[in-house]
């Protein structure tokens, strides 16, 4: 987190052993890049203008010129908003003004889409817990067509009373 490549290897080199019975020493030797972008991240918020001499000297890097390939990497990666720039003084690098992003409609943006989404999860999920139309009736009504199956409630009035005709003209 604080960038410094001398304590990354340092700690690598003490706890050697351990990485390689794990087998995680080749992902902790890929971390070595994100140490030096961190620094570099430091860096950058820390000065305006900063030669490369001094970038190599405060990562730890070997000299200006490995300093200069970190630098344009992370400039084309976008960790930090900077112009190398090469004169007769020397070699450095330039952080670009930073923009108040809270005086853009950015943020209100950003809060949208996440409001946006939160809303349409909510609605989605009480959308989804809805009991179908009528679904209760239906169930209703099959629980006593069950119960009344013996009984003649499910019969219309005029059934019924052809019904009590035919036992009637039967009886006679």
């Amino acid at each position: 987190r604080r960038g410094d490549l001398a304590v990354f290897h340092s700690t690598v080199k003490e706890h050697i052993a351990r990485l390689q019975a794990d087998g995680t020493h080749t992902l902790i030797s890929r971390l070595a890049h994100s140490v030096v972008k961190a620094g570099l991240r430091r860096l950058h918020t820390s000065y305006s203008r900063i030669s490369l001499e001094d970038i190599a000297l405060r990562l730890g890097l070997a000299n200006a010129t490995s300093a200069e390939f970190v630098v344009s990497k992370a400039v084309r990666d976008g960790v930090i908003d900077a112009t190398i720039i090469h004169d007769e003084k020397g070699s450095y690098v330039q952080s670009h003004d930073l923009v108040n992003v809270y005086a853009t409609t950015e943020p209100m943006e950003a809060f949208h889409r996440r409001i946006a989404y939160c809303l349409t999860t909510h609605n989605d999920a009480v959308r989804s817990m809805r009991y179908p139309p009528d679904e209760y009736k239906k169930q209703l009504e099959a629980s006593r067509g069950m119960r009344n199956r013996g009984r003649d409630d499910d019969k219309t009035d005029e059934e019924k009373a052809q019904e009590l005709e035919d036992e009637m003209d039967d009886d006679y």
